[in-house]
């Protein structure tokens, strides 16, 4: 993960590539992360192509440097 917070615009939307680029992890990590809550895409009803805003990954780094 990233030391620094993602410079992503809260506004914006990301796929889950560009979402793992902005964290600093791996697919397989970031699947962890939204298994266990921390982030959460959305459009939750479209499986395949699942989109997160940016406030949700900024939301989702900060509770992961808290822990």
């Amino acid at each position: 993960m990233t030391e620094l917070q993602p410079r992503c615009n809260p506004d914006g939307v990301y796929s889950v590539k560009r979402a793992c680029a902005e964290l600093g992890v791996s697919f397989k990590t970031f699947r962890k992360y939204r298994d266990m809550g921390l982030i959460a895409p959305v459009n939750p009803q479209n499986r395949y192509r699942p989109k997160f805003s940016g406030q949700s990954i900024i939301d989702c780094w900060k509770r992961l440097t808290t822990l």
